[in-house]
């Protein structure tokens, strides 16, 4: 089994910016885990534990969907948490730019991953890129230490990809289907 989940993947440079944007205050906030930074990505759907001989079937599915899709455009935009302002669970990097679109790409990919199967989550898409998670500092955190953001900065989706995990190594996901949107 592998856990698997559909991502769009971040380039490089992007990668960089949100790494230097973290280097500026990353010493005076205590989080238990900070991710990789080739681990940057934007979650489309989280599908689980899979068996490993279903990733051609969904490398295809998702290659279907991708067809439909034409690239657009996203940028760094703010910086937010999930979980309790004073010690959350997540800290993430924004996204702005074309979201409509992402957002109908999203839509897209979780009918077909219906279609193979996969129960769509309740909540509502919110896409952003995660930092950290686990605050696990002594005084409370605020928003004030890590400013507005990374450094707005924008860059063309072109394409989505098949994610797997591997646990307790550095970095993490690695890409085990891509396709590109049309």
């Amino acid at each position: 089994m592998d856990r698997l989940f559909v991502a769009v993947p971040l380039p490089a440079d992007v990668s960089s910016r949100i790494q230097e944007w973290t280097a500026e205050w990353a010493e005076q906030v205590s989080f238990r885990k900070w991710v990789h930074p080739q681990d940057y990505h934007i979650t489309v759907q989280f599908l689980g534990d899979t068996p490993t001989h279903r990733i051609e079937e969904l490398t295809a599915a998702l290659q279907e969907v991708a067809k439909k899709h034409q690239p657009f455009q996203l940028r760094l935009h703010d910086a937010g948490v999930f979980g309790a302002m004073a010690s959350p669970r997540i800290l993430w990097a924004g996204v702005g730019g074309e979201l409509s679109a992402l957002e109908q790409l999203q839509r897209s990919v979780v009918r077909k991953m219906e279609s193979c199967g996969f129960v769509p989550e309740d909540r509502p898409y919110r896409p952003h890129i995660t930092v950290s998670r686990k605050f696990q500092g002594d005084q409370k955190f605020s928003l004030d230490v890590i400013g507005s953001g990374p450094e707005p900065f924008q860059w063309k989706v072109q394409e989505i990809a098949l994610f797997r995990t591997n646990l307790h190594a550095s970095p993490m996901y690695e890409k085990v289907g891509v396709a590109r949107l049309s």
